[in-house]
């Protein structure tokens, strides 16, 4: 039976290199479930994405297709293993797929990139500051704005607990001047706001300058999230249009980090950064 879930990156991972050990073995579907048990359309599931598979029954197929142990054994392994945290579980229902998958990632992240040209970071946002973004969305009820605007912020605590992911985000210049909601006292709250998290260890806050513009046509928002081992997994989400794209293809995602490069190299330094915060920051 289906999971009854929308197909997680976790579970496409899986399937992805599930389907790759069974094309090096030359292997039909049919083939692997006639000797796994199972059946052709579970199999073709899993392989999509679109099953759940449980560790016991990955760890047999990883002993069918020969894969023994090792990073890759253990990065799938642990990809069926991980169970989200409470608050995902709670909002399930309420929250798009996409935006529990990104908050799933999240938790599990090692390192997270993130590049904004437009608008402050959503792990950098003050409460105020989001409720205005998040209004002007397609949360039109204010009930449905107050959830996303938990959710953003409940997502935040990955920068606060005891081993925190290392946090690296390039925002354009323009960011730390446009007012949001027509509020100024909002920006002056979330520079302030960027001002102190920029000064965390685990957190390299970079301003990309409006003398270096021409790198804004580099690409769309983007976030590369990078699992903790043994989970071996970078992803690439794109914001398009209000969407997010979850990119897994290795070569794309190694493309989009190369870009995130080329963003670092054209940035200001951290301590420059900082600087300049500070500098607006007084001055709003």
């Amino acid at each position: 039976m289906p999971s009854g879930t929308a197909p997680t990156v976790r579970q496409r991972r899986i399937g992805s290199a599930l389907r790759k050990a069974r094309d090096r073995h030359n292997l039909t579907v049919a083939t692997v479930a006639r000797r796994f048990g199972r059946s052709q359309g579970w199999m073709s599931m899993v392989e999509n994405g679109l099953q759940a598979i449980a560790p016991d029954e990955l760890s047999d197929l990883l002993d069918l297709y020969g894969i023994e142990d090792g990073p890759l054994r253990e990065s799938l392994l642990h990809l069926a293993t991980h169970k989200p945290g409470t608050w995902v579980r709670e909002r399930v229902g309420r929250i798009s797929a996409a935006a529990l998958d990104l908050a799933s990632l999240e938790e599990d992240a090692a390192e997270i990139r993130n590049f904004e040209p437009s608008i402050v970071p959503g792990l950098l946002q003050t409460p105020d500051y989001a409720r205005k973004i998040i209004a002007i969305g397609r949360a039109k009820h204010p009930r449905d704005v107050k959830t996303l605007v938990d959710f953003r912020l409940s997502r935040q605590g990955v920068l606060s607990r005891p081993d925190p992911p290392r946090y690296v985000a390039v925002i354009a210049e323009a960011v730390l001047h446009n007012q949001v909601g027509g509020d100024p006292t909002i920006q002056l709250a979330q520079v302030r706001r960027l001002a102190g998290t920029a000064r965390l260890d685990h957190v390299e806050l970079r301003i990309l300058p409006n003398t270096a513009s021409e790198y804004l046509a580099l690409i769309t928002p983007y976030l590369l999230l990078s699992l903790r081992p043994p989970g071996r997994l970078t992803v690439s989400v794109c914001d398009l249009l209000g969407e997010s794209i979850f990119v897994e293809d290795e070569e794309k995602v190694a493309s989009h980090e190369d870009t995130f490069e080329q963003l670092l190299e054209a940035a200001l330094s951290r301590t420059a950064s900082i600087e300049l915060i500070d500098e607006v920051a007084s001055q709003t």
